[in-house]
């Protein structure tokens, strides 16, 4: 998937937080995570610390879970409830931005 600058994000483009998860892990990928929190230890502070409050950093905490999923090979626990709140936040945060 390609990356979605966050003035271009529609809330259509965001998995709906209550419904099935399918989506979500391509949804993080359209964010540098790394990149946009300034480094790979900062961005894992914003997952593991579940810090990120906002939409860069909401972003970017999907993004190092979803990696963090890969490089368990799915084999790893995926904290769903974490993953639902990020995406409420992020699409709480578009349609406030009037991203429509």
């Amino acid at each position: 998937m390609k990356e979605i600058p966050n003035d271009k994000l529609k809330p259509y483009d965001i998995p709906d937080p209550d419904g099935d998860l399918n989506e979500w892990f391509d949804f993080a990928h359209t964010i540098n995570g790394y990149e946009e929190a300034g480094s790979f230890k900062a961005c894992a502070e914003l997952a593991n610390e579940q810090s990120a409050k906002t939409l860069t950093e909401m972003r970017c905490a999907l993004l190092f879970e979803a990696r963090r999923d890969r490089h368990s090979g799915g084999m790893g626990y995926i904290d769903t409830d974490w993953i639902r709140k990020l995406l409420r936040g992020i699409k709480e945060m578009v349609e406030a931005q009037g991203n429509l």
